[in-house]
């Protein structure tokens, strides 16, 4: 699996170096006294099944499938990825032998993240790999509603040497034969501004019968945020400045919270790809054993 470093460029983030944990996903280390905010998110609505989508690309590879909806993307590429073991990649990165599709054509090109979905045979990475063990037991517990869906309760990307800085947009779904949770979200090894390159839509689902576990990245974007991750980029009107690095008052926690509230109160049809075609495609998967 492809680690995720995203480069700073500035020095004065030099000192906030991501400190990576295997048991809790990975959070950025900040300066004493400081903390990451706490993004706020609704409690998860469910969207039923849908039956079918009306038109669009039917993609299969071994035991997976699933439908991309016309004007989504093209196609999608199939990989059939060999185990990994702490002897081969990073430990963040050990995982059993999996499948990966990564979508071609898809509706937004140049973002930091590639528009792809990963089938996990469950057991297999919670045995193996720690942070997915917590990842999955976090995913269980919001799906069996023993807890709420709250920051401190999301799964995260076990894969990502990165910590998850805010959430918006959260929905339970089902598909074929499972369930899971979606949001939208940034990524960082720092205090990042949210922007149109590093956003984006966030899946993990896991099949009824705990078999498969699924992790879906796409790229998203929103009219409210900056075109690009430079902290001095120019927002849109109605856009949330991102405080910069100057300021040592600067109030991190108070600008995820606002950029969570700009993103929760936009219809699904006003992100880039709409949020609808991305769920139906989320819906469409089917894992036959």
């Amino acid at each position: 699996m492809k680690t995720f470093l995203k480069p700073v460029s500035l020095l004065a983030l030099s000192s906030l170096i991501l400190a990576c944990s295997l048991f809790t996903g990975f959070t950025p280390t900040i300066p004493e006294e400081t903390s990451l905010p706490t993004p706020v998110i609704p409690s998860p609505t469910e969207s039923p099944v849908p039956t079918s989508v009306q038109s669009g690309t039917v993609i299969s590879f071994n035991n997976v499938s699933f439908t991309i909806p016309s004007g989504l993307a093209s196609g999608a590429s199939s990989e059939a990825v060999p185990a990994v073991t702490d002897q081969s990649g990073a430990p963040w990165e050990i995982a059993p032998a999996h499948i990966k599709f990564v979508l071609s054509g898809y509706a937004l090109q140049d973002k930091f993240h590639q528009p792809q979905i990963y089938v996990i045979p469950a057991q297999g990475y919670i045995s193996s790999n720690p942070g997915a063990s917590e990842s999955i037991d976090r995913l269980n517990a919001i799906l069996r509603t023993v807890v709420p869906a709250t920051p401190d309760n999301l799964p995260f990307i076990p894969f990502f040497n990165a910590g998850q800085i805010f959430a918006a947009q959260i929905e339970t779904l089902q598909f074929h034969g499972g369930s899971g949770v979606r949001f939208l979200t940034e990524y960082a090894q720092y205090f990042a501004s949210v922007n149109n390159v590093d956003l984006f839509y966030h899946f993990q689902g896991l099949m009824d019968d705990s078999e498969y576990y699924i992790v879906a990245i796409l790229p998203v974007t929103a009219p409210m945020l900056a075109d690009n991750e430079d902290p001095n980029a120019v927002v849109p009107p109605d856009g949330v400045p991102f405080p910069g690095y100057d300021d040592p008052n600067a109030d991190y926690a108070a600008y995820y919270d606002a950029i969570a509230q700009k993103l929760n109160a936009t219809a699904a049809a006003g992100f880039t790809p709409p949020l609808d075609a991305l769920d139906a495609l989320i819906q469409s998967i089917t894992v036959n054993p």
